[in-house]
């Protein structure tokens, strides 16, 4: 994988992220899911938690970040709801502006081999591929989260 090409694919799945906030009404942001219980507020402030551990693992150029990484993804994810739920939408949407202006900053002072070789990270699984760890937790994670989102909106119980 190389820089240009990773920032590329992240920018574009940060278009279709934005694209599908922007068909949430703005009063439906911190309206719970029936079927889950998070709100849009919550998946943004999810994903922006996630893109700041990429900053830490870019900037450091090593495996660091929240002792959370070592609990399983549930709980992982109700320690984030927990710190980020009594934020308002607008201090989350600037925590995400901030992230992801962040993240892309520190991509762009990688190289191609830092993205291809674990061993240019310290701490870093020998099997692990860097540019792979941050796919998951930006533009992979982006189309998850959509995915939600756009369940969310199709559903009457939501826009009751």
């Amino acid at each position: 994988m190389q820089v240009d090409c990773l920032i590329e694919v992240i920018e574009a799945a940060r278009k279709s992220w934005e694209y599908v906030l922007g068909l949430v009404p703005a009063d439906s942001m911190e309206r719970p899911d029936p079927h889950g219980g998070w709100t849009v507020k919550d998946h943004i402030a999810h994903i922006a938690w996630h893109e700041d551990q990429m900053v830490q693992l870019i900037e450091a150029k090593a495996l660091v970040g929240s002792p959370w990484w070592e609990l399983p993804t549930d709980e992982r994810n109700e320690h984030i709801h927990q710190q980020y739920k009594d934020k308002s939408f607008q201090e989350i949407q600037s925590i995400a502006e901030d992230s992801y202006l962040r993240m892309m900053a520190a991509l762009a002072t990688l190289e191609d081999a830092d993205l291809n070789e674990s061993k240019r990270f310290e701490n870093m699984p020998e099997d692990w591929i860097p540019w792979t760890l941050i796919a998951g937790n930006t533009y992979e994670h982006y189309l998850e989260h959509q995915i939600g989102i756009r369940r969310m909106l199709r559903n009457p119980k939501w826009e009751a």
